[in-house]
């Protein structure tokens, strides 16, 4: 029963607590959005992208590892900031609240908008949508003319393949301010799609932990009591480590899943 209660609150987490997480999450960063400046640092509000076909409407933060997806798309650290080059984004195709889950519905000529915190706008017309596979990581390379590239997981949970949407700069580009122009790398090695820290993994380890350790406890407790005292005393515990797993699942699923 306990093993029962455990996979039924991953799944209603899954299906809840994810999505309104990353919504409150996106609202935070639209408040800070909203605040001029030159200056962003990782996590932070960096971009606004608005894909009117879609009705994407949301914040993009600077950095693009697990924690940083949660709360929506993340400006990938290394790609170029608008109108430098390769701006790079990823974000969900299916955890958290999916802001990439209908990307393959992108057609050539469609139009995206992407808008820095200090007020400027660059226009952008998808070229291609296409799949790569996990290793073709040149789509990111950061250098050359200005362009938007959006990436998002295309396969299943397991899966390395990503959905690709290629956009090119479309009509006359605002001028990049020189105190926020930036030098672009022209290197090959653009290191891999799922960049992340391995503080999550630990997490993700130490929530099964607590999870499994909840479900003995409630076993024993429903020997020693009753069902309510061993529910009451062990469910919290075994909620918190679901919680643990549930926030940790980009440690082993691909970063954009």
């Amino acid at each position: 029963m306990a093993v029962l209660a455990a996979l039924l609150s991953l799944v209603m987490l899954v299906v809840f607590l994810l999505p309104e997480s990353a919504q409150v999450r996106q609202q935070h960063l639209r408040d800070e959005y909203r605040e001029p400046t030159l200056e962003v640092a990782v996590g932070e509000a960096a971009l606004l992208l608005q894909i009117p076909v879609l009705g994407v409407d949301q914040v993009v933060v600077r950095g693009a590892e697990p924690v940083q997806l949660r709360g929506g798309p993340g400006w990938r650290e290394g790609s170029a900031p608008p109108g430098q080059g390769n701006t790079v984004i990823l974000g969900h195709s299916t955890l958290w609240s999916y802001p990439f889950g209908s990307l393959d519905s992108l057609v050539g000529g469609n139009r995206i908008f992407l808008r820095t915190r200090d007020d400027r706008v660059y226009l952008y017309k998808v070229t291609e949508v296409t799949r790569v596979d996990g290793d073709q990581t040149d789509v990111m390379q950061a250098d050359g003319p200005t362009r938007l590239t959006l990436i998002t997981s295309a396969g299943g949970p397991f899966s390395s393949e990503r959905l690709v949407v290629k956009a090119a700069a479309s009509g006359p580009q605002p001028e990049v301010p020189d105190d926020v122009r930036v030098p672009v790398s022209d290197t090959d090695d653009v290191g891999s799609f799922d960049e992340r820290a391995p503080t999550g993994g630990i997490l993700l380890l130490a929530g099964a932990l607590v999870a499994v350790a909840g479900v003995f406890a409630v076993r024993d407790l429903r020997r020693r009591y009753n069902v309510g005292v061993a529910f009451v005393v062990g469910g919290p515990v075994v909620a918190i480590g679901v919680v643990l797993v549930l926030f940790n699942l980009n440690s082993f699923l691909p970063v954009t899943y």
